[in-house]
Parts: structure tokens; sequence; C-alpha cells
């Protein structure tokens, strides 16, 4: 199973590599819209995941597009893939559009969190009480944009914390570090939800 994941994604890489060649060399937007076409609902995805506004992820994702267009010469398919490439303009645009947009999350002080022992923050993950996964969506979506970014990246989609750091410009032992205190931050916002606070 993972030897064809595997696979497939050379092969996608391999195909990306020849539609990305023929842009450079004929310059054709009609080649570019392919890999446009490949990658449009993920892109969004991970830019909504970020920008949580509808309209501002999809205007955010077509800049995305064009910045990426822009850059295409500067692409270097040995050092990461083109969708991973992608996400790296995508979570600098992202970050600099959140610093024009701010919004309000929910924090927690170091002193609580450093009082959440391990197991009772990796407990709130692993359960199958309907209540509890609402408020653990809820917890997620409330978490700032960044750390949002993380858990769903790592969580849901299963990336490693390697492709992650790539992508956040990170070491990938302080996006664990991050991770581990994110988690801390859930327990404490679903036990406050369920105690009434």
């Amino acid at each position: 199973m993972v030897l064809a994941y595997i696979l497939m994604m050379k092969q996608q890489d391999e195909k990306d590599q020849q539609i990305i060649d023929q842009v450079l060399r004929g310059g054709r937007q009609a080649d570019y819209a392919l890999l446009v076409d490949s990658y449009r609902a993920r892109l969004f995805a991970f830019v909504a995941t970020m920008v949580t506004c509808r309209e501002d992820a999809e205007e955010l994702a077509q800049d995305i597009f064009v910045k990426a267009y822009t850059l295409l010469a500067q692409y270097d398919s040995r050092r990461s893939s083109f969708y991973t490439w992608l996400r790296c303009i995508a979570y600098r645009l992202c970050l600099d559009h959140l610093r024009h947009h701010p919004g309000v999350w929910f924090e927690t002080d170091e002193q609580t969190l450093q009082a959440i022992h391990d197991d009772e923050a990796n407990s709130v993950l692993d359960t199958d009480d309907d209540q509890r996964i609402h408020l653990l969506i809820e917890a997620i979506h409330r978490l700032p944009p960044t750390e949002r970014l993380l858990v769903q990246q790592h969580y849901f989609e299963q990336q490693p914390l390697t492709v992650i750091a790539e992508v956040t410009d990170t070491d990938a032992g302080t996006l664990a570090t991050r991770l581990h205190r994110i988690r801390k931050k859930i327990y404490h916002y679903i036990k406050a939800r369920e105690h009434g606070r």
C-alpha cells in the first residue's frame, strides 16, 4: 500500500515536471491550467484551513497560482514536489493576509498548559464520544491559523512533520513541540466547555 502510494506520487511528480517544462519552454497558459486543475481543490482546502472566510480563501488561492506562475522558473523538483512548493507559497501569502486581517482565537496561559499531563491531553484526541468529537472540532476551529494548519496537516492529512516543516520553514522538532502544546490547549478548551466555562 505504501509502495503503491510512493509510486503514484513519483509518477505525479514526473507528470508535473513535464507540464512545467512545457510552460517554461512555450509559456502557454493552457499548459499551466493543467497544473491549476490538478491542485485547485487541495490548495483551496489548505488555504481555507488558515483563512476561514471563503471569499478571501478563494481569492488567495487564485493569487497563489498567479504567484507560482511568475516564479515557475525557480521551482526545483529535486528539492520538493510541486504541491509542496505551492503550499510554501500559499503559507507565506496566507500569513501575509492574516497580518492584515487578525482574528480572535483562544489562548491558554503557560502555567495551565504545564499542569496538564500528557496522557490527559492525548486522551482527548482518542475518543469516539459524539459530544467530545463535536467539542474537538470546535476547539480546532478556534485555534490560531498556524496551529490549526499544523493539526489539519499532521492529523487529518497524515503529512509527516518533515514535509510540514518544509512548507512552514520551521524545524520538525519545533513542530513536534508545538503539537504537544496544541494538544494540551485543545484538552483545556474541551474541559472548560464540558464544565460550562
